[in-house]
């Protein structure tokens, strides 16, 4: 089960990171909102300071299933061009077949240039109950990202392999994607669709309705991640696909729901 899960993650990671292109989705109620430049909203995050932390819940639906740290810092190249850091790691604790309890450690490292372009993405997990391991490296330098999947010293995927599994052309890799992530129209495909976006809207604190911020990153298909920020610049909530989410503990305590 668990290469499965590895290799449909390699899979996704290398046709995203590759620069393919997905639809674009949107809130419902995304037209009632302003749209923002996301750099307005990091920039708010970084307010007080220029490396700002926030330590998460990382919950499947209404179950906690982990923890997680998350860090923005902002620096100037000698180009004079604006990059933000991003920096999240955490631990995953999650029952298997047997209801047993593993853990799984992991960490995500990327660069963004403007608030806007992805520059660099790094992925490692690792899997200490099954001694396994993930990495995966994206950078704009390079045409396609970097996989490795380790069982023991064994490797059990590397990058040919997943060149291999989606073909060797962009076409192959794009059926792939269609395929895993529900369908995606060539002709209606836009280079700005893996692009960060940023609008205003509502969400629900200690009984009132209160303007929030969110960023949203579009993934594969209809499938994206939501970052929902305080209108004092709080990183409240990130949603992930498929009902997980890192919730701000103090703010998930006074929040009775996010829009």
């Amino acid at each position: 089960m668990i290469w499965r899960a590895a290799a449909v993650l390699a899979v996704l990671f290398w046709a995203v990171m590759s620069g393919l292109l997905v639809r674009d989705v949107y809130f419902p109620e995304a037209s009632r909102f302003a749209a923002l430049p996301p750099r307005m909203v990091i920039d708010l995050f970084l307010r007080q300071s220029d490396v700002f932390g926030s330590t998460l819940h990382l919950h499947h639906h209404r179950e906690r299933i982990g923890h997680a740290s998350f860090q923005i810092s902002r620096r100037i190249k000698p180009n004079h061009q604006t990059v933000y850091d991003l920096l999240a790691r955490g631990v995953v604790e999650q029952p298997d077949e047997n209801d047993r309890r593993i853990e799984a450690s992991w960490s995500v490292a990327c660069i963004l240039a403007d608030a806007e372009r992805w520059q660099y993405l790094k992925l490692e997990a690792q899997f200490p109950a099954r001694q396994a391991s993930l990495k995966m490296v994206w950078s704009e330098e390079h045409a396609t990202p970097e996989v490795l999947v380790k069982h023991g010293d064994r490797v059990v995927m590397n990058s040919q392999d997943v060149k291999m599994l989606l073909g060797s052309g962009k076409d192959g890799a794009l059926a792939m994607l269609s395929m895993l992530g529900g369908g995606m129209s060539k002709a209606g495909a836009e280079p700005e669709a893996t692009q960060l976006r940023a609008r205003e809207g509502l969400m629900q604190l200690a009984g009132r309705e209160r303007k929030c911020f969110v960023l949203t990153l579009p993934l594969f298909g209809p499938h994206e991640i939501q970052m929902i920020f305080t209108e004092a610049g709080e990183l409240a909530r990130i949603d992930l696909p498929d009902g997980y989410s890192l919730l701000e503990p103090t703010i998930h305590g006074l929040q009775e729901g996010g829009s």
